[in-house]
């Protein structure tokens, strides 16, 4: 880029250091410095440092003394008179364009330039338009047609540019005599996982005060002589107590395993685990405690199985969770097939559990893994699960570097496959 400032340069001499169009120059570098310490990015902060010495370079030049002007006798052009316009001159594009937030320049409340991220935002015909056309929201229109506005640099958050809920910083700073550049930066998904942790922490809280109110009102309940005495009703509150306190038990674990997790995300598994075992060990376990549904379990493991690269207790949790609903939510009686099998190329383990049930509808399949997610509040309180379920599984399974598919079909059954790495052969 250097080099492009220096090509840009070419066959101007600069004034004297003590000149005013030096000192304005200066100082226009001085603010785009101040103005790029404010953004949030590295690309954004070199990219505003170059379009400001860009234009200080410009301010800086003096159009009259050209290495390649007319001799002294030469009286100039009206064209070589003017001040080259940052907006038009041809390597603009090319350094406006490197980023990958919205920028464009605003001469006179009229767009002269735009990247292609901004073309893709408002239109591709927003060059030479009007900011009222171009941008269509009160709030940017406000900034930029007034020609007295102070603009510090400062992000203004704006909702609605391009999608609905769509939210953007965007920031303006005065570049030159009725000149601006405006940068805007994509915010939504800093908001959507800011709501997602809002909704978590609520969901979460409901999760725990829900048993806790049910806890507190039957020892309420059991303090009154009169049904402390009663043997059966003591008896049936204690049992509904018990359950409760087990539910919130587990949603304890998983809260606590699901931050262990995150936690852990960047930091993949080095040990090699036979995952065959995992999955026969968890199969065994539930046919002992689950003896209705235990018997429905159909298992198909391919002999001679490598090992995988994981975390034995965190593929103990996946087996078990995806296997548990596949009990919870497939119709009783009917069989739940468990195969675990080498895939395609060999270089990963394919672990399928398919149940025959309701299934799922389409439109709920891509937030299954949402915490707290639930297709059916009411069957999935009945069931006893925590809604965070999935959410687990999909956290162990990104931190093994693996895949998680859910294909489902309203009234035949849903399909849970797995693929995880083959641990290398030197490690088995």
């Amino acid at each position: 880029m250097c080099g492009d400032l220096t090509g840009i340069a070419a066959g101007y001499k600069v004034n004297s250091w003590l000149s005013p169009r030096m000192i304005v120059a200066f100082a226009l570098a001085l603010v785009g410095a101040m103005f790029a310490d404010q953004m949030a990015g590295s690309a954004e902060r070199v990219l505003v440092i170059l379009v400001s010495m860009l234009i200080a370079l410009f301010i800086a030049a003096d159009p009259h003394d050209r290495e390649d002007a007319p001799q002294e006798n030469d009286k100039p052009t009206a064209t070589e008179t003017e001040v080259l316009a940052i907006s038009s001159h041809p390597q603009l594009q090319a350094f406006i364009d490197s980023s990958t937030d919205a920028i464009l320049m605003v001469e006179n409340a009229r767009v002269t330039a735009a990247n292609q991220v901004a073309l893709r935002l408002l239109g591709p015909n927003v060059v030479s338009q009007n900011v009222r056309m171009a941008f269509r929201h009160a709030g940017a229109i406000e900034r930029l047609t007034d020609p007295d506005a102070q603009h510090s640099g400062h992000p203004i958050r704006l909702v609605g540019i391009g999608q609905k809920n769509q939210l953007w910083d965007m920031r303006i700073q005065t570049m030159g005599p009725s000149q601006k550049i405006v940068h805007m930066a994509d915010r939504s998904g800093t908001q959507a996982a800011e709501k997602m942790r809002v909704d978590f922490v609520a969901n979460a809280s409901h999760e725990l005060l829900t048993p806790l109110a049910a806890i507190k009102g039957f020892i309420e309940t059991l303090d009154d002589p009169a049904a402390g005495d009663d043997v059966a009703t003591r008896s049936r509150f204690l049992g509904i107590m018990a359950t409760e306190t087990d539910r919130m038990q587990a949603l304890v674990r998983d809260l606590m395993s699901l931050s262990r997790i995150e936690a852990e995300k960047y930091d993949p598994p080095q040990t090699p685990v036979d995952f065959s075992d995992v999955v026969m060990e968890t199969v065994d376990q539930l046919r002992n405690s689950q003896k209705e549904r235990g018997a429905d379990i159909m298992i198909d493991v391919m002999a001679g199985l490598p090992p995988v690269l994981g975390d034995s207790g965190q593929l103990r949790q996946l087996a078990s969770n995806i296997l548990n609903n596949a009990l919870k939510y497939g119709r009783a009686g009917t069989p739940v097939t468990v195969s675990l099998v080498r895939s395609r190329s060999g270089a990963m383990i394919k672990l399928t559990v398919a149940d025959v049930g309701d299934g799922i509808a389409p439109e709920h399949l891509p937030r299954l893994t949402e915490r707290f997610y639930r297709v059916d509040s009411g069957r999935s309180r009945l069931v006893g699960g925590t809604g965070l379920g999935l959410s687990l599984v999909k956290h162990i399974v990104d931190r093994h570097r693996g895949h998680l598919e859910i294909r489902s079909t309203v009234g035949k059954g849903t399909t849970v496959s797995i693929l995880l790495p083959v641990a290398p052969t030197g490690l088995s």
